[in-house]
């Protein structure tokens, strides 16, 4: 795989990236059942196959996928919801393999789906983070974006 980091494309996902996205939704879930281990034991994937090639034939889809001579290296999904009268793009997850993490293509994953969320006329980016995953919890700060809403709770 090239190190140039400048040949990183990012386009809009396809069905033909389904294989590939699903493979790297399979490393978010054993980051999970490490991370939570009570909550995600039996955790496969966030979605099935079949649901990832349902959203990447959909047109309307916010799906990304970055790309390093043709092969997919991460992805970010994108939905768009409405919260009172704001318009917000949720990034739902995303994830870069861990090969060629550290090398801008989170950034330029996020770019994206902030580029996106300005021509669907967004008002906010929102996204949701485990705080057990703290590369991703500081990757997050680095790029922007500041805490809207904290979760706690007590283990019992």
């Amino acid at each position: 795989m090239t190190e140039n980091i400048n040949e990183v494309m990012i386009r809009k996902a396809e069905r033909a990236d389904s294989e590939r996205v699903y493979q790297l939704l399979l490393l978010i879930a054993d980051l999970h059942r490490k991370g939570r281990p009570e909550m995600f034991e039996g955790l496969v994937s966030k979605y099935s196959l079949e649901q990832v090639r349902e959203r990447l034939s959909n047109d309307e889809s916010g799906v990304f996928v970055a790309t390093i001579e043709k092969l997919t290296v991460g992805y970010v999904f994108c939905d768009i919801i409405k919260e009172g009268s704001c318009k917000t793009l949720y990034i739902d997850d995303l994830c870069v393999d861990p090969s060629v993490r550290k090398r801008g293509i989170g950034k330029k994953l996020l770019d994206a789906a902030k580029q996106y969320a300005e021509e669907q006329k967004c008002d906010f980016v929102m996204l949701n983070v485990w705080e057990f995953n703290s590369d991703a919890v500081s990757f997050y700060k680095n790029y922007g974006f500041k805490t809207r809403t904290r979760h706690m709770e007590i283990k019992l």
